[in-house]
C-alpha cells in the first residue's frame, strides 16, 4: 500500500480503494503484466494484505452506522375531525394560506443524530461521528424548504389565536388538493466526520426520506383554532 496515498481517480471513493505499490517484477507474480515500480488502485486490498488507509478504516466505520428517516412532526396533526363523519380514520387536513409547522419529533440518534463510534480496521483505529447536515422539505404542491430541527407546535398554548408561521420552520399551501392529499416528504442529508491514522474527513452518506399526505381544501376566510388543527383545520 502507498503511503503517502494519492488522490483518488476520478469517480473513484478513497473511503473504498487505495493505490499499492505492484513490487513484483515477474510478469507471473502481477497479473501477467511488468509492474514493477508503478502504482495501480485497486477497489479491495490485494491477496495477502490486510492494511487499510485511514480514509478506508473510516469508510469501514461508517458503514456500521443504522441511519433511519426522521419523524414528522407536523401541524395539522394526524386525527379525525370534529366534522367527519363516523369510523373516518385519521388523517393531516389544513387550508390554503394557512400556516404549517415542521418539525423532527423525537428526534434519537439514529434519526438525527449524532451517531459517534470508534472502531480498529486493518491497523488502523478511526472514530467517527454521524450527522444530519441538513434537512429538506418538499410540500406536495412545488414548494420546498430547507430547515434544522425547527419548532414543535403546541397546540394548547396556540388555540383560539390568530395564525403565526413557525418561527423556524413551515410554509404555506398555495393550492387546494381538489379531493386528494398532497405528499410531503422529508429528507435528511447525512454526513461522518472522522479522524484516524493522522488524518481526517469527511464521507457522505446516503439520504434518508419519510414522508405523510394533507388534504388542502379552501377556506372563505382564516379562522383561529376550534379543534385543535392548526388554525381552524
Amino acid at each position: 500500500m502507498d503511503d503517502p496515498q494519492r488522490p483518488a481517480p476520478t469517480g473513484r471513493d478513497a473511503s473504498v480503494g487505495a493505490w499499492y505499490s505492484c513490487l513484483p517484477i515477474e510478469p507471473a507474480d502481477c497479473g501477467g503484466r511488468l509492474c514493477y515500480g508503478t502504482s495501480v488502485w485497486r477497489e479491495t486490498p490485494p491477496p495477502g494484505v490486510n492494511r487499510y488507509t485511514p480514509a478506508q478504516a473510516a469508510g469501514m466505520l461508517a458503514r456500521t452506522f443504522v441511519l433511519k428517516p426522521i419523524e414528522i412532526g407536523m401541524a395539522p396533526e394526524q386525527k379525525v375531525h370534529s366534522d367527519d363523519p363516523a369510523g373516518t380514520a385519521p388523517y393531516r387536513r389544513t387550508w390554503v394560506g394557512i400556516p404549517v409547522w415542521l418539525w423532527v419529533d423525537q428526534p434519537t440518534e439514529s434519526t438525527w443524530g449524532p451517531i459517534s463510534r470508534t472502531a480498529t480496521y486493518g491497523g488502523v483505529t478511526v472514530s467517527g461521528t454521524a450527522s444530519v447536515q441538513s434537512l429538506t422539505w418538499t410540500s406536495g404542491d412545488g414548494q420546498t424548504r430547507s430547515c434544522g430541527a425547527g419548532t414543535p407546535f403546541d397546540a394548547a398554548a396556540m388555540a383560539n389565536q390568530a395564525a403565526v408561521d413557525s418561527p423556524t420552520c413551515g410554509f404555506r399551501y398555495q393550492h387546494q388538493s381538489d379531493g386528494g392529499t398532497f405528499t410531503l416528504s422529508a429528507t435528511s442529508t447525512w454526513a461522518v466526520e472522522w479522524t484516524g491514522g493522522g488524518q481526517s474527513g469527511r464521507i457522505a452518506m446516503p439520504t434518508t426520506t419519510t414522508s405523510t399526505t394533507v388534504r388542502v381544501g379552501e377556506l372563505q376566510s382564516v379562522n383561529v383554532s376550534q379543534d385543535g388543527d392548526t388554525f381552524g383545520g
